[in-house]
């Protein structure tokens, strides 16, 4: 006798023997019971989840000797019939091989001629998602209104591809997934029928790879079972390999750690197993949906088409990506599926979108900033706190600060303590420099203000560290748009107040930005709307430096004056004429325009405006 695969052998022959699927198995017997049996079902799952065997079954137990009955007897000529295939009353098409429109037809040809002893005459279509545009229109009439004695089970994996006309005329029912405990048991009562020496561990390697699939259990049990001696752990794993559900883990575990050789090496160890690369995207692109919704939901597992077991993994995992990761992860690996339709090399261009998903350097566009601001932010956040982390001077007292003061003042020093050298930026408090007092005439200063304004409210200088060592200047440029961002979130007018401005420079804890005009630099300077600048660069980098605004075009920010610094800070009332006078040539001669046209009033008119120059005139206005 030929030998017979275990999934043939031990295929369910009765309700009961159907693992996993009690949702269908109790309606199916209350319908034969109750004599409720509709003309036509539509069975949809995964593969290997039971749902020929189901309609086997149902046709067994309609045309039984002993029935219609929810239990066929196994025994009768009709049972054995259509157990071993035989049956004239069972009619099986595979709609992968017979999807023409023709060949519909011929079938349905049939359908009017009675049954050949049996109760029912069943036409089970296998794969009817197969079926072509014309077939599916052939057999619309004939599913709608089928004769007394026909009944038909359509019966797909890719529900999706069936068209509605179909799904309206059948009743659904959803096979689901075998838990993994169950599928364990399973193969270990066939183990033992079947005298096969396999360790319980081996077994659970096997249940784990079939995902929910009883066949491609058996199968996996009946190909490990030609090893020699006792079957082990190592040899089913060396025989099946790494299960993809598996690999997708380890997969976005490098990405999370931006690890770009485990990235190519987990690549790899798929497409040696023989996975397509365009399959292996769609994969990846299911597991990072279920990590996207897991991180948006904890609780929504349900919504998942997973294993039981992955569950917990896969909220561990979700948890340590953030949602913006995870769309950018989306984003890459969507596009590259896109182009995969006319590029060459699939692989190639899943692997580029994975390494610029796990190392946001390499992605030039702006989804590579987006994720090195955020990866940026992940390290700020996982170091802790940095105004408490950083050991800090003993808070000074509360006094007056005008628009210009943030951070507290320098300890005082005896006239008798030399003064350390300063770098050129920092003037002397002693001997304070003319260009350290300077003004812009256009407007009043913020020392002015420091000097004339003794009904501003006192505010207390927030903790500041040495900004200079945490972050660093390019760091602050680099995340100034996402500061903006920030800014925009507590207060739309100071958002319209800083655009544009940018960094200018940073030296220790002192962070130097330009606006546009002295108005903005005035506005700016207040400590309230300051305040909520220094707030947004804590919320986006960690740190809370002295902030001083210098105009556009007003000259070098280290020549003038900043919260913060040791240089006394004199109003215009108290400064002595002739100085006055010097200051302002030192003013003019030092003042340099900034040769950016991106901040050019004009240059914006005409970005803003999609406008162009026309003619240039220079004469009065009449």
């Amino acid at each position: 006798m030929a030998y017979l695969s275990l999934y043939r052998k031990h295929r369910p022959q009765t309700f009961d023997e159907i693992l996993g699927q009690d949702h269908v198995s109790h309606t199916l017997s209350n319908a034969i019971r109750e004599d409720r049996v509709a003309h036509a079902y539509l069975f949809t799952g995964p593969r290997g989840t039971g749902k020929t065997s189901t309609a086997r079954i149902l046709a067994k137990a309609l045309n039984c000797a002993q029935g219609p009955t929810p239990s066929p007897c196994g025994v009768c000529p009709s049972c054995i019939a259509i157990t071993d295939g035989s049956s004239m009353d069972v009619i099986e098409m595979d709609a992968a091989s017979h999807s023409k429109v023709d060949e519909t037809r011929e079938i349905l040809a049939g359908v009017p001629i009675a049954t050949a002893g049996g109760r029912k005459k069943v036409y089970v279509i296998d794969e009817v998602h197969m079926l072509s545009s014309g077939s599916f229109n052939a057999l619309l009439k004939t599913l709608e209104e089928p004769p007394e004695h026909v009944l038909f089970i359509l019966a797909t994996t890719e529900i999706h591809k069936v068209i509605p006309t179909i799904v309206s005329r059948t009743q659904r029912f959803d096979f689901r997934r075998v838990p993994t405990d169950v599928l364990e048991k399973h193969l270990a009562a066939i183990s033992a029928q079947e005298q096969i020496d396999i360790e319980p561990e081996a077994l659970g390697v096997i249940a784990r790879h079939a995902d929910g699939g009883v066949r491609d259990a058996l199968s996996a049990l009946d190909q490990l079972s030609n090893i020699s001696g006792r079957i082990t752990e190592m040899d089913a794993e060396g025989l099946l390999g790494l299960r993809e559900e598996d690999s997708f883990f380890e997969l976005f575990d490098a990405i999370l750690q931006s690890d770009v050789g485990r990235v190519f090496q987990t690549m790899h160890s798929l497409i040696v197993q023989g996975a397509d690369p365009r399959q292996l995207a769609l994969g990846i692109l299911r597991h990072a949906r279920s990590l996207l919704l897991l991180a948006a939901s904890p609780d929504a597992g349900g919504l998942l088409d997973t294993a039981v077991e992955d569950l917990p993994r896969l909220q561990t995992q979700a948890g340590a990506f953030s949602p913006e990761h995870l769309l950018r992860v989306l984003d890459l690996v969507g596009k590259a599926i896109t182009d995969m339709r006319t590029a060459p090399n699939h692989r190639l261009l899943l692997e580029v979108a994975l390494v610029r998903g796990a190392a946001p350097e390499t992605d030039p566009s702006a989804l590579g900033l987006q994720g090195r601001i955020e990866r940026l932010e992940r390290r700020i956040g996982l170091s802790g706190p940095a105004p408490a982390a950083q050991p800090q001077a003993p808070a000074p007292a509360p006094q007056s600060a005008g628009p210009a003061s943030v951070s507290p003042p320098k300890q005082s020093r005896s006239p008798a303590t030399p003064e350390p050298a300063s770098p050129p930026a920092t003037t002397s408090a002693a001997t304070p420099a003319p260009a350290a007092r300077r003004r812009t005439p256009a407007g009043p200063s913020p020392a002015a203000g420091v000097a004339s304004s003794d009904a501003a409210s006192s505010v207390e200088a927030a903790p500041v560290t040495d900004v200079a060592a945490s972050v660093g200047f390019s760091q602050i440029k680099d995340a100034w748009q996402a500061t903006m961002h920030q800014v925009g979130t507590g207060s739309k007018r100071i958002q319209a107040l800083l655009n544009p401005s940018r960094p200018l420079s940073l030296e220790g804890d002192h962070l130097v930005v330009e606006v546009q005009s002295t108005f903005h630099e005035t506005t700016m300077s207040e400590a309230s709307n300051r305040q909520i600048l220094i707030d947004a660069l804590y919320d986006v980098l960690g740190v809370r430096p002295s902030v001083g605004f210098v105009a556009r075009g007003s000259g070098s920010p280290a020549a003038r004056p900043v919260a913060g610094s040791s240089a006394p800070v004199q109003s215009p009332s108290a400064t002595p004429p002739e100085d006055r006078a010097a200051d302002e040539m030192v003013d003019i001669e030092q003042t340099q325009p900034l040769a950016d046209s991106q901040h050019d009033p004009v240059e914006l008119l005409k970005k803003g405006l999609s406008a162009e120059v026309i003619e240039e005139s220079r004469g009065g206005i009449a």
